[in-house]
């Protein structure tokens, strides 16, 4: 399936084709591209719509600014920090990584500056 659109316009994430080439680039340089919910959600129907576009045949992912590509996850809500809402955006978070591994294309990310990882460990008992 084609999009004859070559611009999809979202808040937080920015999205190109040239071609077949299409640049997702996350766009929240103030926050150095920390991902919050609203950023994933995006994200995921950028690389969506790009998995299946016939015309893209590859996607170069980066972060808009030069000093962050992504700062892990925006723990922050309103100025205050949050966490009740860690585990929804973690499993968004991961099913956005799961689409770009099987996207069936390839995706080269154009890392420029920190790219920062938040681990969350869970224990029981």
């Amino acid at each position: 399936m084609s999009s004859p659109a070559s611009a999809l316009k979202l808040e937080n994430v920015l999205y190109e084709k040239k071609g077949p080439i299409a640049y997702v680039t996350i766009n929240r340089p103030k926050v150095l591209n920390a991902l919050n919910a609203k950023t994933i959600s995006e994200l995921r129907s950028a690389f969506r719509r790009r998995r299946d576009d016939s015309e893209v045949r590859g996607v170069v992912f980066t972060g808009a600014g030069d000093k962050s590509f992504a700062a892990g996850a925006d723990n922050r809500r309103n100025g205050q920090r949050y966490a009740a809402h860690g585990g929804t955006e973690n499993t968004s978070g991961q099913a956005l990584t799961d689409l770009i591994e099987n996207l069936g294309k390839p995706v080269i990310a154009a890392v420029n500056g920190f790219a920062l990882v938040v681990a969350v460990e869970t224990v029981d008992g």
